[in-house]
């Protein structure tokens, strides 16, 4: 048998409180000298006026418990806008209200920061330059941010509930915390440090991947450096070439007043010119290299990529095969988006055979345009000193070309990689925003 509810039972405990004077009022009536009809007629009264109150209390009791009831149930909803109103008169009611009041304006706080720490967290994911990935017990991907989407080329909604094994990611799980490895993540191959760590979302485990590109990092202290030892040598080099040119044009005017004739005078003046043809040469080479530290920050404005390739070919007549969109148009600084194609289309036909026929190709995938250029050359002979300043493997090379071009490229928050082809020569990729 259920037992009573709350109400029933308060209700009940009233009844016994009042039982025994409204009976009492009951047998007084009856026992004094009136008549029958009066006795009758209060003895009604009585109890009509009893039977209300009972039933106006029980009503009364139920309403306030089914008021306190809805808040309560409100605020377990997560609906925190309603409120209890209280009665002066009513202490410990009033207390009960106030509380469950208060409660709700702490609970609205606390969603109100929590929201803007949602939306300020969301806001870091969507911009730092690191690969985040959430997983599941089973593997199973449930969040990623931009930059993950950016590698991957696949939106966040199309990579949810897929597995890591469906991402050729599954060593993701066998690798340690802080650890850094060499894996293919998307069309991406390089070295990462990978931050690998456990949360729990309505207790279930969730497993986080954090992947840093270690030679991005890498890249951008070693052309730090590599800018400051150019900055340095150049200004060095700079001071002391200056006078050693203006010495020997002096002294060769001299010479060509003085007594001296004969083959004494020619020898002097050629070893003059010498020392002066390659003094003004060191000095051209150094300017080259200053191009490295003084390279400007790229004024980006509406340009077509496609007509700046189209008129770059006719201008170089390289034997260039073209596979592009019909119109495309980015984001750019045109200027050194050209030079940077130049340089490596120079780099392509120098690098190919005497048949060789340069392969452009031009592709939008995922809110990203992905340049490609293909020689049929020996591909890359040294690829850990591709982008170094002053290596080259060019007879008449600077070591300038690539690391300019990495420059320019990361300067458009782009990546450009170089790797060798599975049927000879080598494949650049340039990655940009669109």
């Amino acid at each position: 048998m259920s037992e009573r509810s709350f109400e029933k039972k308060v209700l009940s405990t009233v009844l016994w409180a009042i039982l025994p004077s409204y009976l009492l009022a009951l047998f007084l009536i009856w026992h004094i000298d009136i008549s029958f009809y009066l006795q009758a007629l209060v003895s009604i009264f009585l109890t009509a006026v009893v039977g209300f109150s009972f039933h106006r209390f029980y009503y009364e009791l139920k309403d306030q418990f089914i008021s306190l009831a809805n808040l309560i149930e409100a605020l377990n909803t997560g609906d925190f806008s309603l409120r209890g109103k209280a009665e002066e008169d009513q202490a410990g009611h009033s207390d009960l209200i106030f509380q469950i009041n208060k409660l709700a304006d702490s609970l609205t706080s606390a969603r109100f920061d929590f929201k803007e720490s949602q939306l300020l967290l969301a806001k870091v994911i969507k911009q730092i330059k690191v690969a985040i990935i959430a997983c599941d017990e089973n593997g199973k991907i449930t969040m990623v941010n931009l930059e993950t989407e950016l590698l991957l080329g696949q939106k966040e909604s199309r990579l949810i509930h897929k597995n890591l094994s469906d991402l050729e990611l599954s060593q993701l799980e066998l690798f340690k915390n802080q650890s850094i490895e060499k894996i293919k993540v998307g069309s991406l191959t390089t070295r990462w440090h990978i931050y690998k760590g456990g949360f729990r979302i309505k207790g279930r485990q969730h497993t986080l991947y954090i992947l840093s590109d270690m030679e991005l990092l890498l890249s951008q202290q070693e052309q730090k450096a590599w800018k400051d030892l150019v900055r340095v040598l150049s200004h060095e080099i700079n001071n002391s070439l200056a006078p050693i040119i203006s010495l020997t044009s002096t002294i060769d005017k001299l010479i060509s007043h003085s007594e001296i004739e004969g083959e004494d005078k020619t020898d002097i003046q050629l070893g003059l010119s010498i020392i002066q043809d390659r003094a003004t040469s060191l000095k051209n080479f150094i300017q080259g290299y200053r191009i490295l530290t003084h390279l400007p920050e790229p004024k980006c404005k509406p340009v077509n990529l496609i007509l700046i390739i189209e008129q770059l070919v006719i201008l170089l007549k390289y034997p260039v095969k073209l596979d592009l969109p019909a119109e495309l148009e980015i984001q750019a600084d045109a200027a050194q988006i050209e030079q940077c194609l130049i340089n490596l289309l120079k780099n392509a036909y120098e690098a190919g055979s005497s048949d060789n026929v340069i392969e452009l190709r031009v592709k939008v995938y995922n809110k990203q345009i992905i340049i490609n250029i293909l020689d049929n050359g020996p591909g890359i002979q040294n690829p850990e000193n591709l982008f170094v300043p002053l290596f080259s493997t060019k007879t008449e090379g600077s070591g300038i070309g690539l690391s300019l071009c990495k420059q320019i490229i990361v300067g458009h928050q782009g990546q450009l990689q170089l790797t060798n082809r599975e049927t000879g020569g080598c494949r650049v990729e340039i990655t940009l925003p669109i």
